[in-house]
């Protein structure tokens, strides 16, 4: 049988799976054993389809199987056995039977590194225990073991002992439930119990306690780390970073000597203070870091856990690129920018949409199932909620939509919907502190971020230049797309000017049919090139035309501006104040825009487009 033939049996047989990476994939910190989907066992499932695209992505992926409830109260008894650190959970449970009895006959697998998984059923929730005894570890709810025939590290495979074909599931008897309560020395001397979720600001205080309380046992400190790194995974909402776990959980480890006293007073008075700890002045070597490879979204273009700017002039298609990005991303399906040469498919997952640019009612759904998305998986705040406002990039507001919905992507359009309205774009240190925290959040949540941005039209520039008001999102971001038109009819391009990891990719040429984004081919052409060519012809044309054709371009995107605005934009675009008066009065006289005044001392003068449908014949529609 096949892995995807095995994991669609376990889910037959009511077991929810996950795919885990192989240990061939480098740069792992257990090979074998990491989720590949975005929120781990959460992603666990008994749905034949899921797990189809999964292992039709990676038919080499190992098996993980989900504890707890997630399989029907599966609770699975892990017994490590490791020569090395002297560890042997097998004599362990056969010690523990001489003196109490023998546990029922159940299924029981090996693992790879010669341990056994050995399998109950319990209608009581059952948490997830590190070293209950010497070499023995519980996996119950948001847990999750590896299963035959899973590939471990040392190139041997997890196999059946007894398997689902000879042996049922064996429920837990009085005589389980005492083996899973633990040593009655554990209850007296090191009384702690992890919660279900570790909500944060609980979390550092949790872990140290669990540390203290493996302490107080006498593990090793690569048990401990093991234990209290899973546990962290699983059970803390959000999970702490690898840094702050070693600058915070992890100097517990060094407080007092192994199985004493102190570690137990710890424990019962909760009087742990990192600050405490004496300075240490020891440092890494660079031969001991892992080459980890980056991780993408759509490979070469969007890489996962940073930020991607798409920016564009008004009208070259921003918005249904991203819809079609979206529902490539909830739909599993190989994005327009790749063509069928190069196949990428990967898991569907969920989305957060945050648009302050379009109609959800009149456009973005519609949009959206024209792209073929699955807005099942598609959350968003609609601008008309009046929370909208106050949804900025370094605001509580984000913050905790991204920890209550942990979507896997998010959109936000445009970029300045969501910076403070005091705060200057000009302004680089303001800048920098309202984008940190989005940057946090990839590596804290594991989110992407897609921002929208437009792009000026300022004569001659290309690149950075073209979002100079927003320079410090093109630094933030890992990867920077700019989107545009070819002098070829209905032709578009996606340039890629800015990659963190590794060379630019090539242009996309792509058409818009009825706003689907339909990929033509590769160009080695930049943006440069497609705006020079550009400036060429605009050199032929009268500057008046230039000038009402930004009028009309702002007004498209801004729906309405004060007119001392729009000549200042005018201005920074390099358009001259005749030009600019000339061009008014044209539109006015066509009757195409509308100026009025509000207020009376100073009055404050307005303009919009007048009948935007008459645009589309007045101007060629790019």
């Amino acid at each position: 049988m096949t892995m995807k033939e095995w994991a669609l049996y376990y889910a037959a047989q009511g077991f929810a799976v996950i795919p885990l990476k192989p240990p061939r994939l480098p740069g792992q910190k257990k090979p074998g054993k990491e989720p590949m989907t975005a929120h781990g066992v959460l992603d666990a499932t008994t749905n034949a389809e899921m797990i189809n695209q999964w292992w039709d992505s990676c038919p080499d992926a190992n098996i993980g199987i989900a504890t707890g409830s997630r399989s029907g109260g599966l609770v699975v008894v892990d017994l490590d056995i490791d020569e090395d650190r002297g560890i042997n959970g097998y004599e362990m449970l056969k010690d523990w039977q001489r003196e109490h009895g023998n546990l029922p006959d159940t299924l029981q697998s090996i693992t790879g590194r010669g341990g056994y998984h050995i399998f109950f059923r319990d209608s009581e929730k059952h948490s997830n225990r590190a070293g209950l005894y010497d070499g023995v570890d519980i996996r119950g709810e948001n847990g999750y073991i590896v299963a035959p025939p899973s590939l471990h590290e040392s190139g041997k495979r997890y196999e059946w002992e007894q398997g689902p074909d000879e042996y049922q599931i064996a429920q837990a008897d009085d005589k389980v439930k005492e083996f899973l309560s633990g040593p009655p020395s554990e209850s007296k001397a090191v009384g702690f119990q992890m919660p279900e979720a570790i909500p944060e600001g609980q979390r550092t205080d949790t872990l140290v306690r669990l540390v203290c309380s493996q302490q107080a046992k006498g593990l090793s400190d690569e048990a401990i780390r093991a234990a209290v790194q899973a546990e962290n995974n699983t059970r803390c909402v959000p999970p702490l970073t690898d840094e702050e776990m070693e600058k915070t959980v992890f100097p517990a480890l060094k407080r007092y000597q192994k199985g004493t006293a102190p570690y137990k007073a710890v424990l019962d008075k909760g009087e742990f203070r990192v600050a405490k700890q004496p300075m240490k002045f020891s440092l890494e070597k660079a031969s001991s870091v892992i080459i980890k490879n980056p991780e993408w979204l759509i490979p070469g273009y969007i890489p996962r856990y940073g930020i991607t700017t798409i920016a564009g002039e008004g009208g070259v298609g921003k918005t249904s690129i991203w819809c079609s990005i979206v529902a490539n991303i909830t739909s599993g399906r190989n994005s327009f920018l790749l063509s069928e040469q190069i196949p990428f498919t990967s898991p569907p997952e969920d989305v957060l949409v945050l648009s302050a640019e379009d109609s959800w009612s009149y456009v973005l759904r519609a949009r959206l199932e024209a792209n073929g998305a699955d807005l099942d998986k598609i959350s968003f705040l609609s601008p008309e909620d009046e929370r909208f406002v106050d949804l900025n990039f370094n605001g509580d507001l984000l913050k905790g939509i991204i920890e209550e919905n942990r979507p896997s992507v998010i959109v936000f359009d445009p970029l300045q919907a969501f910076i403070p309205a005091n705060l200057k774009m000009g302004d680089r240190n303001a800048m920098r502190k309202c984008f940190s925290p989005l940057i946090g959040y990839g590596g804290q949540y594991k989110v992407t971020s897609i921002i929208i941005a437009h792009a000026n039209k300022q004569s001659g520039v290309w690149g950075r230049k073209r979002i100079a008001d927003s320079s410090d999102i093109w630094d933030a971001s890992r990867s920077v797309l700019m989107v545009g038109t070819t002098p070829d009819e209905g032709i578009r391009y996606i340039s890629q000017e800015k990659s963190n990891y590794g060379k630019l990719s090539d242009t996309v040429l792509f058409s818009l049919d009825e706003c689907v984004p339909t990929f033509k081919c590769y160009s080695t052409k930049r943006d440069r090139e497609f705006i020079q060519a550009e400036a060429r012809e605009r050199n032929i044309r009268p500057v008046i035309e230039d000038a009402k054709d930004f009028i009309i371009d702002t007004l498209r995107e801004r729906k309405q501006i004060e007119i001392p605005e729009l000549d200042g934009l005018a201005v920074a675009n390099g358009i001259s104040e005749n030009a600019l008066k000339n061009a008014k009065a044209v539109l006015k006289k066509d009757n195409l825009t509308h100026v009025w005044s509000v207020g009376f001392n100073p009055k404050k003068y307005f303009m919009s487009l007048k009948a935007p449908e008459k645009i589309n014949e007045y101007v060629k529609i790019p």
